[in-house]
């Protein structure tokens, strides 16, 4: 499978784990434009993720407020530089239904350089219901103690009793006519990791101001565990000031709790996958990358001999054109073309043609300076582009290109010859082709005068 394939493939992977998360996954650019949306988000706008690219959330959002919040908050983040946790809200453009997130937002930089964010938000709508549901849940417990007296307790301190209502009994598995026990029943309930907090907690509220309150594990006469959330207050003193009399209220938290557990795993599941999407973003950017230049590579280079292609070679003239301008250096252009290469091919076969062109292209290779360039520029024809380079330095790399040609043996075809042309870039020169109109017109005249061998013009054009 070829890079281009294997990055093909690659890509559409990354697009298909993207578009099946059902977290919502974005990029943004500094403006709040979409530079890539999953399905969620375009499911949550109405759209298709193409048709988000380019937009901004107003095209989609009713809600003015939060689009302002969504662009000053990606704002600050690219600011700040640090990834960050937000919670925010979104309007559902088809039903007007509020939605709520914990959005990860990971400020970036793009191929340009310019800021960027990536967003990955989790939708916690029904957490947050549930969390709504628990607190009336709670209010009604209150509600309820208060009109009926659930999970009442009256501890005497002197006697060293407590007496309890019903609904205490029931919460730990007592029978229901047990109303009074000792104050050591009630702790060898406590939950053995939790009992000397507790004990001390209200230790310190008798020695205090006489408030007490805990959230805490008991245990029930079967051996299972509750939560509870136990609240107590100082209701008489002696004389002395000392405490005689507490009482409070008990409320089973359990819900509550499993339900703060379920979150807990659950934002550690989120924070996990998010790490995992941001590896994947970033090895798929790094792989894209290196794609990419591969890529460009490729463009510019002969697929037959390895030396640089007609492309490449027009973008080192123009390089070579402007530095020229820029440090008033001259450099020397070489059109090269190998002798009779018709006749090779017409006589040995295109497979000869072909290796006798890779082996013209070593040996050009190894015959130029280190500091040289040389490319083939179609079918049998080559250029060289020798920086820094007047007439006499050209003459001589020219001079020993021919000699290599003509010394080194090919195994299909035995001697070769190569008939050059060379032209002279001038630092007054305002016209980028005028070396290489100049070195094609010697080249020419060489090929017509007998071939291999350099011809220089005596004027140029």
């Amino acid at each position: 499978m070829t890079t281009w394939a294997q990055a093909c493939q690659g890509e559409l992977l990354l697009r298909t784990v993207i578009d099946e998360s059902p977290d919502v996954i974005l990029l943004k650019d500094w403006d709040g434009r979409f530079l890539l949306g999953n399905m969620a988000l375009a499911q949550l706008y109405g759209t298709t993720p193409e048709q988000l690219v380019g937009k901004d959330d107003g095209v989609f959002n009713p809600n003015r407020e939060q689009v302002e919040f969504y662009l000053e908050n990606v704002r600050s983040v690219m600011r700040s530089g640090e990834t960050q946790l937000v919670q925010e809200s979104s309007t559902n453009s088809a039903t007007g239904e509020t939605r709520y997130f914990h959005s990860i937002k990971k400020p970036l930089k793009g191929p340009d350089g310019k800021p960027r964010i990536l967003v990955i938000a989790h939708d916690v709508t029904d957490l947050k219901r549930a969390h709504q549901v628990i607190e009336e849940r709670e209010r009604s417990y209150a509600y309820a103690m208060a009109a009926a007296g659930e999970g009442i307790w009256d501890w005497d301190l002197r006697r060293n009793t407590v007496t309890h209502n019903a609904k205490w009994c029931e919460l730990l598995g007592f029978p229901p006519d047990e109303l009074q026990h000792p104050i050591e029943v009630f702790g060898a309930r406590l939950h053995e990791d939790d009992r000397a907090t507790v004990l001390a907690q209200i230790d310190a509220a008798l020695a205090g101001a006489g408030e007490y309150h805990h959230e805490h594990r008991m245990r029930r006469l079967d051996g299972s565990v509750i939560w509870v959330h136990d609240r107590g207050r100082v209701v008489e003193r002696d004389e002395q000031g000392q405490p005689t009399r507490m009482a409070g209220c008990v409320t089973d938290i359990s819900a509550r709790k499993r339900d703060e557990q379920a979150l807990v795993h659950m934002t550690e599941a989120l924070s996990a996958m998010n790490e995992r999407l941001e590896q994947m973003v970033t090895e798929r950017t790094t792989e894209l990358a290196r794609a990419n230049e591969e890529l460009r590579l490729l463009a510019r280079r002969d697929a037959l001999t390895g030396l640089p292609n007609r492309r490449a070679g027009n973008e080192r003239l123009l390089a070579e054109f402007t530095r020229m301008k820029r440090v008033r250096e001259p450099y020397a252009v070489l059109m090269m073309d190998i002798d009779h290469f018709k006749r090779i091919n017409d006589t040995h076969g295109h497979a000869a043609g072909d290796e006798v062109l890779r082996h013209a292209a070593r040996v050009l290779t190894g015959a130029i300076r280190e500091s040289d360039f040389v490319a083939r520029f179609g079918g049998e024809e080559f250029l060289a582009v020798l920086p820094n380079t007047d007439l006499a330095g050209a003459l001589t790399v020219g001079e020993k290109i021919r000699h290599a040609i003509e010394s080194a043996l090919t195994p299909l075809v035995g001697s070769l010859s190569i008939s050059l042309g060379l032209g002279l870039a001038q630092p007054d020169d305002d016209d980028l082709e005028i070396a290489v109109r100049t070195a094609d017109r010697c080249l020419y005249e060489a090929k017509r005068t007998g071939r291999n061998r350099l011809v220089v013009a005596s004027a140029r054009p």
